[in-house]
């Protein structure tokens, strides 16, 4: 019975880890609304993704590149001037960024806006 408990906690373990995998054809081109509303243009460009708001062009994510088997980018965040290494995860409709500064990390939702 316990073995029986341990194949299916693997089998769930290998299961999630394949479905959140991350692959290089992944496109991230398209218009995101960001949780505060504002909307981005995540673009195709020859050295990967650049996404740039929509209202001022400010470029809020950049050196989008699938490096090492995940998705990896600069995130900026211009009301408070921050720029920090994050991680890329499209989910559906939604782009997770989990932003990461020295020992603090941060996730933010986009949503695609369709």
């Amino acid at each position: 019975m316990k073995h029986n408990k341990i194949a299916v906690l693997l089998l769930a373990l290998l299961t999630s880890a394949v479905t959140f995998a991350q692959e290089a054809s992944d496109n991230f081109s398209g218009n995101w609304k960001t949780e505060q509303g504002k909307s981005v243009v995540i673009a195709k460009t020859e050295a990967g993704f650049v996404g740039q708001t929509v209202e001022k062009k400010i470029v809020v994510l950049k050196d989008i590149n699938f490096t090492d088997g995940k998705w990896v980018a600069v995130v900026y965040n211009p009301i408070k001037d921050v720029t920090a290494d994050c991680e890329l995860f499209l989910e559906g409709n939604n782009l997770k960024i989990v932003a990461t500064k020295g020992l603090f990390s941060k996730t933010i939702i986009w949503t695609k806006e369709i």
